[in-house]
């Protein structure tokens, strides 16, 4: 099992091998010493005591071939701008495309995505189609139109406690989250209310790919990765890694690898 900061030697070894081939193959100065990736701090996946899933993927990924991922934490918006701007190498994560910027080929999470609701506004649950009509609230950045069917009425709030307290207060219909992201939001809060008087159902799903730069290095950050995450496959240590953290390996690996 992988410890903070560290990575099994066999592992190590199988993915340092096969990553120089990687690196040989993009050129003799294809290595590089470090990567910065940038990005929100989501409990669970990028904590700022450097635990999470997106920190000890990363770390599987870069560190056998010694190279040190430095972290910055930034909402989302910001580190797109980061990373257009060269200021960063690659973001994570997001689940469409982002303007400028390279999705990876391969996911680093994949989750349902759920909708906060109260009970007596969606008598009758009927999964997405019951955000028709409505007032649909997320993160800024977070989501678009896209994820949901059409006829919603949407808006971006700065937090997930805001979307949170707009739908207690009744100023909107659905707050729209990942349950663990609606969870950390409940903690959060400080409006009181009942929970028994609300609901939190799946609403759909998506998978979350990091965001490159178009830069040379990010072409060679991201290549690196994608190969990575294929040698966590199938060496089982990404399985390890998900089983730590309470969360499902995306299909993607499961069907296609």
């Amino acid at each position: 099992m992988l410890i903070h900061g560290t990575i099994p030697r066999a592992l190590a070894l199988s993915v340092t091998i096969f990553l120089m081939m990687t690196c040989q193959a993009l050129g003799a100065d294809a290595t590089p010493k470090k990567v910065v990736v940038i990005g929100p701090s989501w409990e669970n996946f990028t904590n700022k005591d450097g635990t999470g899933l997106y920190h000890e993927l990363l770390r599987a990924a870069y560190a056998p071939l010694g190279i040190e991922v430095k972290r910055i934490y930034a909402p989302s918006e910001r580190a797109y701008e980061m990373v257009r701007r060269g200021r960063a190498d690659f973001m994570t994560c997001n689940d469409l495309p982002v303007p400028q910027l390279v999705p990876a080929s391969r996911p680093m999470y994949e989750n349902d995505f759920h909708a906060f609701f109260r009970k007596s506004n969606v008598p009758d649950w009927k999964g997405a189609k019951s955000l028709v009509g409505r007032e649909v609230v997320w993160r800024k950045g977070y989501y678009t139109p896209e994820n949901f069917p059409d006829g919603i009425r949407h808006r971006e709030l700065v937090s997930g406690a805001s979307c949170l307290g707009v739908v207690i207060l009744g100023r909107a219909d659905f707050y729209i989250d990942d349950i663990a992201l609606i969870r950390m939001s409940l903690k959060e809060n400080k409006m009181p209310f009942n929970m028994d008087d609300f609901a939190i159902r799946p609403v759909g799903k998506r998978a979350y790919y990091p965001m490159f730069a178009k830069t040379r290095l990010g072409e060679k950050a991201m290549k690196i990765y994608n190969d990575a995450m294929d040698v966590l496959y199938r060496s089982g240590e990404m399985k390890k890694i998900f089983d730590k953290w309470n969360f499902e390996v995306p299909t993607f690996y499961t069907h296609q690898l």
